[in-house]
């Protein structure tokens, strides 16, 4: 047991060094990546909103702002990322910049996922030692409003084409929701796994009230996501070729100095809103009954 306890203790210490070391090449990497962006005399073209305009916010210092995005915002929901269409022509030392970048990310991401397989405690430990290490630039996000190292926008990779497409085309999906129904001891065990706080004490109270044989309901939203339609010219030039692509960053395109951006439409920094009507057949309650864990009950003439 001592044994174990020990093993532990050094695959611990091994993996807290792994995770701060890939973290300060990353950041190291993509100091390099916005440097070549910064230096590149290519083409740019990012979505504004009407402030960034009046700002006087420049496309490409926009872009650069989206690819450091790395830290919450304090309003931020943890389910949600920034996203923003736009395109970047970019030389051939920025493309092997971006790629060395995403490799960084890569690194990063596997070496968090290994650190959190020793438990919850001991990860959240070693990601405030690292917001320590890098406190300096921790104390210039929380002075910008950002407060914590947002692990999805870390991860997520730059996107890059390998060569120029003909032209994008850039669609908003609609923001939907899931709805699983969950036994009770699934809600028990969805509140075992938060950091015990006020709202967590209360859910679970609330939860020992309720019959054993109940079902709930977890509601899980789907946000909105931007993908690209890009279209590539063949090689015998008789016909095209297709692809889609996830595209939460603005997308880095191969270009030659003179060339202009591929075809594409302009599209809103933010997906439409349009109004849902509401069903009439709505079977959970409006108000989450657990909130920390997004669980409904089913209203009273389907439980």
């Amino acid at each position: 047991m001592v044994y174990e306890q020990k093993t532990d203790s050094l695959s611990s210490g091994v993996l807290r060094i792994e995770l701060l070391n890939c973290f300060e090449q990353l950041l190291q990497t993509l100091d390099s990546f916005c440097i070549a962006i910064r230096q590149d005399n290519l083409p740019v073209w990012v979505s504004h909103t009407e402030t960034e305009l009046d700002d006087v916010l420049t496309m490409r210092l926009k872009a650069i702002q989206l690819y450091r995005a790395l830290w919450y915002e304090g309003s931020e929901d943890g389910r949600e990322t920034l996203t923003c269409p736009g395109i970047v022509g970019a030389s051939s030392e920025t493309l092997i910049a971006a790629q060395l970048c995403n490799d960084a990310k890569d690194r990063f991401k596997i070496a968090t996922l290994a650190l959190k397989k020793l438990g919850r405690v001991e990860a959240k430990t070693v990601m405030t030692d690292l917001h320590r290490r890098q406190q300096s630039v921790a104390l210039a996000m929380r002075r910008m409003g950002a407060a914590r190292l947002n692990l999805k926008q870390v991860y997520r990779r730059i996107p890059l084409l390998e060569e120029c497409p003909l032209k994008i085309g850039f669609t908003w999906s609609r923001q939907g929701r899931v709805i699983q129904r969950t036994s009770l001891e699934e809600a028990q065990r969805l509140l075992e796994q938060r950091v015990e706080t006020p709202q967590i004490v209360f859910d679970r109270q609330r939860l020992a009230e309720l019959g054993s044989d109940e079902v709930l309901a977890r509601v899980r939203s789907v946000c909105p996501h931007l993908r690209a339609n890009l279209v590539f010219p063949a090689p015998d030039h008789s016909r095209v070729r297709r692809r889609l692509m996830q595209a939460p960053l603005p997308i880095l395109v191969p270009m030659q100095s003179g060339q202009s951006l591929p075809e594409f439409a302009p599209v809103a920094p933010e997906p439409p809103v349009s109004p849902r009507l509401r069903r009439a057949d709505v079977r959970i309650e409006d108000e989450p009954y657990l909130p920390s864990v997004r669980i409904h009950r089913y209203r009273l003439p389907y439980r």
